[in-house]
């Protein structure tokens, strides 16, 4: 892997779903050398909420879950997230799943045991799509663009970084874009369980819309929040 593109997932978070500990061992340690950070979990409901509240930027999944087959938490996730790249772990005679995995997009299919060099091409394979597809920045309105990398608002030549809430509302809000967003939901992601106010939230609207342009969000009154396309 050419130095640019270790560099590029350095930058990034990858969701590793797994119920066998001996393989998220040996993973992880391949995975820390790659990835800013490697977030763990064992189920798919805890994997969904985990997505729903991080947004990470790479899934590794395996199909075998204690509650779920992986390829279904996989097309919930590929409802909200057309491109986010996956990459699943798998037997050699779980056939139906590998066909039912090729529907859902997916950037390589990784054969029990594990195969250290495969796994490193296949997310050296990751780092090209994200550099070539220009998912790094998204178009949010307006000629304005977010950069999912460096957590900044980027206005022709103009950069604002954002604070970890306001990474987290804007990141939410373009993974449901052109749907909105409860105000529960938004609370939710953000603030976790903690008890917060509708003026800490109005307050967190106002330092993002300055930084983004006041007409970008859309305020569906006593619903919540959005993003919609012009």
């Amino acid at each position: 892997m050419n130095l640019s593109l270790k560099k590029l997932l350095k930058k990034l978070t990858i969701l590793y779903v797994t119920n066998k500990e001996e393989d998220y061992k040996k993973i992880n340690n391949i995975l820390e050398i790659f990835f800013q950070k490697i977030i763990y979990s064992n189920n798919e409901k805890d994997a969904l909420s985990i997505y729903n509240k991080i947004f990470p930027s790479v899934l590794l999944v395996d199909v075998n879950l204690d509650d779920s087959n992986g390829i279904e938490l996989i097309k919930k996730i590929r409802k909200k997230n057309k491109t986010i790249p996956i990459l699943v772990i798998t037997k050699n005679k779980e056939v139906s799943n590998l066909i039912e995995a090729v529907k859902l997009n997916l950037v390589d299919y990784l054969l029990k045991p594990i195969d250290i060099n495969k796994l490193i091409f296949s997310l050296n394979q990751i780092a090209k799509i994200i550099l070539n597809s220009g998912d790094i920045n998204t178009s949010i309105k307006n000629n304005i663009k977010y950069n999912y990398i460096e957590k900044t608002i980027i206005n022709n030549s103009n950069k604002e970084v954002l604070t970890k809430t306001e990474t987290r509302f804007i990141e939410l809000l373009l993974a449901n874009k052109d749907k909105i967003v409860s105000v529960e939901e938004i609370k939710r992601v953000i603030w976790g369980n903690k008890e917060v106010s509708e003026s800490a939230l109005k307050s967190l609207l106002n330092r993002l819309s300055k930084k983004i342009g006041k007409d970008t969000i859309t305020n569906s009154f006593g619903i919540g929040y959005g993003i919609i396309s012009t």
